[in-house]
């Protein structure tokens, strides 16, 4: 399905963004994996040589610029082109505003917005001089319905909801297709650190998110899904 594709993953190491790189080589693609830790990528990649994929590992600080263009050159140095973007990346740090530490707000905003934004401005030039490319990225409920606790999470992902609204527009006529996939609660160590969290297995699975991804990522010529939700049998748990 997705055979001499280039997919660059962000936050590639674990949960949804290794389920979907998994997804992504066993469907042919060449899969880029990004994220901080270079011991974790090198695991994810371990995952999908032993499938029979093939993978780069590139460890990026995907809230910064320098590091996403090198990203990003590291790629087309090692493909020559880029055919498939997922914003995955992003941190959720749950606080109330009033006990809420600012540096740490914006670090929320930075990994989960500004990544998304970054990412996408690196990749255009390469997707817009061959006039095709998908922009595919991974938000969350949180984008449309409050959580107490999680002001610079919804913030976050409400921002990139915009963002990804905004960018749909502007690429449209340039053949590249940008999706917003929000999902509801995923079992993944995301939740690691939250007290009292919902119960894990009333929740997505990282693999359910990624055929979802893989779903839009395969979908024909001449149509586009600008957004989709997908929530456990539940619903918001």
């Amino acid at each position: 399905m997705l055979k001499d594709k280039v997919a660059i993953i962000t936050g590639a190491s674990r949960g949804i963004g290794r389920a979907t790189a998994l997804a992504f080589a066993q469907a042919g693609a060449k899969v880029v994996l990004a994220s901080r830790t270079q011991h974790d990528l090198e695991a994810a990649a371990s995952l999908v040589s032993a499938d029979g994929g093939e993978s780069l590992v590139v460890p990026t600080d995907v809230t910064q610029a320098e590091a996403v263009e090198t990203l990003v050159n590291r790629t087309l140095e090692a493909y020559g082109q880029i055919d498939i973007l997922v914003n995955n990346a992003g941190i959720g740090v749950f606080e109330t505003v009033a006990d809420s530490d600012p540096e740490t707000w914006t670090q929320v905003v930075a990994s989960n917005l500004k990544s998304t934004y970054l990412c996408s401005k690196y990749v255009l030039p390469s997707m817009l001089e061959r006039q095709s490319g998908q922009i595919i990225n991974v938000l969350s409920i949180a984008a449309k319905v409050a959580f107490t606790a999680s002001s610079a999470y919804c913030a976050a992902k409400a921002g990139a909801l915009a963002f990804t609204k905004v960018l749909a527009e502007e690429v449209r006529s340039e053949n590249i297709r940008v999706t917003a996939v929000s999902p509801g609660s995923v079992d993944t160590p995301f939740w690691k650190e939250i007290e009292g969290h919902p119960d894990l297995n009333l929740m997505l699975k990282p693999e359910h998110v990624a055929e979802t991804i893989l779903f839009v990522a395969t979908q024909p010529a001449g149509m586009v899904t600008d957004e989709i939700v997908v929530t456990p049998p539940l619903g918001i748990l």
